[in-house]
């Protein structure tokens, strides 16, 4: 090995480590093949590099032990035995830069002793206000033309022609790159981005109860003219039930529809990595509540 390999070698396991003791275990689980090139020429390892990795270190791994729990088990490799320290849902947990995460349910015991949240991939239908109907459904069939695009639908990726929003329709989806947090003043949770939505970009679909009739609640209210319906978050959803409202917002709702259904989803307007994501309840949304 000649000396210029050497310091080579002896700056990438230095940068290993200051990564580790930083940003913890996950932060390399999780780190690409560019971490190599980062700890080896040192462009990039700024003043505040370790402070940004001190904040992210809980929520790192509330990711890495609720989506890839067996993550853990590679800490054998240096000797170190340790069970997952966050389990259940992503979205279970509340991340802070401040303080380590803490449970959903605990942030709302204040106000809802009783209060419980189930995770949805999508939307369940209120059959005691709907039957077997589905209010959203304006076209009946398994592939259909895209109203925006004019190209095939279908669940079948090999099928779909549609790519208005791959990041949920027509793929193999990915868990979003989010995480609920606790505001800077403490007081509500949001939504944080953890990678860049460019313009466009897809969030997430607004799921939760199909259901009508319901006064004085947070509900979504249907843009449909056929069956004016309402999406309630209450009890169940997804994480687009905790963004926050901003009168300037980064993201919006667009009515969408997939497979004849009509959908409500959250879109970008271009959101950094680390930023809230906030959209515009309107004053239809203000109007209805107590």
């Amino acid at each position: 090995m000649t000396k210029q390999q050497l310091i080579f070698d002896r700056a990438i396991w230095r940068g290993y480590k200051e990564i580790k003791d930083a940003g913890g275990w996950a932060c390399l689980a999780f780190a690409g093949s560019g971490v190599y090139r980062l700890c080896k020429y040192r462009v990039g390892f700024e003043k505040n590099l370790t402070a940004r990795l001190e904040r992210l270190q809980s929520s790192l791994e509330v990711v890495a032990d609720t989506i890839h729990p067996e993550c853990r088990k590679l800490l054998k490799f240096i000797g170190i035995e340790c069970q997952p320290a966050y389990t259940g849902h992503p979205h279970d947990w509340v991340v802070c830069d401040t303080a380590k995460p803490v449970m959903l349910k605990s942030t709302y015991m204040q106000w809802d002793p009783d209060f419980e949240f189930s995770h949805l991939e999508e939307s369940v239908i209120d059959q005691d206000a709907w039957g077997i109907e589905d209010p959203r459904m304006v076209e009946n069939s398994s592939i259909v033309s895209c109203r925006d695009c004019g190209r095939l639908q279908s669940n079948n990726s090999s099928v779909n022609e549609c790519r208005c929003f791959p990041e949920l329709y027509g793929c193999c989806k990915a868990p979003p790159s989010v995480q609920v947090f606790r505001t800077p003043l403490g007081m509500n949770n949001g939504i944080i981005a953890r990678c860049e939505y460019g313009r466009g970009s897809a969030i997430g679909e607004f799921v939760g109860l199909v259901t009508k009739g319901m006064e004085g609640k947070d509900v979504m209210q249907s843009k449909s003219t056929e069956n004016q319906y309402q999406i309630y978050q209450g009890r169940m959803g997804n994480y687009t039930r905790f963004v926050n409202h901003s009168c300037s917002p980064n993201s919006q709702f667009q009515k969408f529809y997939w497979l004849g259904i009509e959908c409500i989803v959250l879109v970008s307007k271009r959101i950094e990595a680390g930023e809230e994501i906030t959209v515009d309840y309107s004053h239809e949304y203000w109007k209805d509540l107590d």
